[in-house]
């Protein structure tokens, strides 16, 4: 039996703000990543997809020449409010996360961490 996880996805997340691009089917729509960890991304955004869509996230890190594109699961959606300070986007999990994704993820966390050099 798995045991139940209780930092909701949100162990290793790295800030940021890079621009990526969402694909699904033939259409697109361009967003912020506003964090990332191995195992998934949040993207800034105002278009709304379904929980469960399959979305392809193109994004290019600062000073990494080769876009960065991985298969990714729409888990949640956080519509615009008003009154609300949170950013509307969508809570991405990352599908058969390549192995260059996932080693990014780890060094741009390591990078921030108060320790880094």
């Amino acid at each position: 039996m798995p045991i139940p996880r209780t930092d909701n996805g949100r162990a290793n997340r790295v800030g940021l703000e890079v621009p990526v691009q969402l694909h699904e089917g033939s259409a697109s729509c361009t967003g912020v990543a506003k964090n990332i960890g191995p195992g998934g991304v949040f993207v800034a955004t105002g278009r709304m997809l379904g929980v469960g869509a399959r979305v392809i996230v193109t994004l290019r890190l600062p000073g990494d020449g080769a876009p960065l594109a991985a298969l990714a699961e729409v888990r949640w959606c956080r519509p615009f409010v008003e009154l609300n300070d949170l950013p509307a986007g969508l809570g991405l999990r990352f599908i058969d996360t390549p192995l260059r994704a996932a080693v990014l993820a780890n060094e741009l966390r390591r990078s921030h961490e108060p320790d880094a050099a």
